[in-house]
Order: C-alpha cells, then structure tokens, then sequence
C-alpha cells in the first residue's frame, strides 16, 4: 500500500512538472524593467511603446504610458477601463474572494492594481504598475495563459521589479 502512495505522489509529481515552464529573468531595457517569464518566449516586439512576447501557453504584452501620474483611484479607474476597453471578462470578486481590481501595494518596489478575468476562453490577468520613484510612467501588463500554467503566471505577475 505504501509503495502504491509514493508511486501516486510521484506520478503527480511529473504530472505537474510537465505543465511549468523554466522561467528566467527578462529585462525591458527602454524602461529599466526586469520580470520573470518563459525562457522559451518568443519576443516579438521591444521597443518605447510596446513589449510583446508568446510563447505555445502564453502571450504577455506590456505597455507604457508616461505622463498620467496616477492616484490610488486613478489607477483603479484606469485599469477598469482597459479592462473593459479590452473585452477582458471578470467579476467583482476574483477566484480568492478579493474585490476587484486589487490593490497592488508592494510588488517588489513597484505598486498598483491588478483584474483576474478571461479572455477569449482563456485566463488573463491584467496588471497596472508604477514605480513610485517615477510615477509619471505607468506599465500596463497583459497576461494570457492556458488554464495548466496558473502557476507560472502568478510567478510572472509577481516578478515585475525596477531595475
């Protein structure tokens, strides 16, 4: 019986470590920021106005506006809107009882609002962050995945750092 245990354990063991992906770290070099994501990202564009990189269980986008220097419900509004202006379908309340958009206060130096909805039948998170030392620039994060890969988006969502 023990032996049939340990062979469930392990089996679900590499169940599991064939739906993660070896994240590494990735700089945006335009706006001095670094995250983590896929090693196997394909980087389709990196430039002042747009990072755009995929991947066969996930597409990430990033986008920055300068000039808007965001209160608290600024950002929340903001995010709503892009939200809603991106066909991004989400209740009130996340997956974990949280109201909607949450409230970022520290990611890795970084703070802002985040919704957790779909998108074309796929899971989607949508991140706006500010780095407070230079709140005139806001980067709006795009985050689709296949429903296996939850795990590695949470991972990337909280990788975003100042460089």
């Amino acid at each position: 019986m023990r032996q049939k245990f340990i062979l469930v354990i392990l089996l679900f063991a590499m169940y599991l470590g064939t739906n993660a992906q070896s994240l590494q770290s990735w700089t945006w070099e335009s706006y001095k920021l670094k995250f983590k994501a896929p090693d196997n990202l394909d980087v389709k564009k990196s430039d002042a106005t747009v990072y755009e990189a995929t991947n066969s269980a996930m597409a990430m986008d990033i986008y920055p506006l300068t000039g808007q220097n965001l209160t608290y419900d600024g950002m929340k509004n903001a995010i709503i809107k892009w939200a809603d202006k991106s066909d991004l379908s989400y209740k009130i309340y996340n997956s974990s009882g949280d109201v909607q958009p949450i409230y970022l206060k520290n990611i890795n130096g970084l703070w802002g609002c985040a919704i957790d909805g779909t998108h074309n039948g796929f899971p989607t998170s949508v991140l706006l962050l500010v780095n407070p030392d230079h709140p005139d620039i806001n980067f709006y994060v795009w985050l689709s995945y296949k429903d296996e890969y939850y795990h590695d988006a949470v991972a990337i969502l909280k990788s975003f750092a100042p460089m």
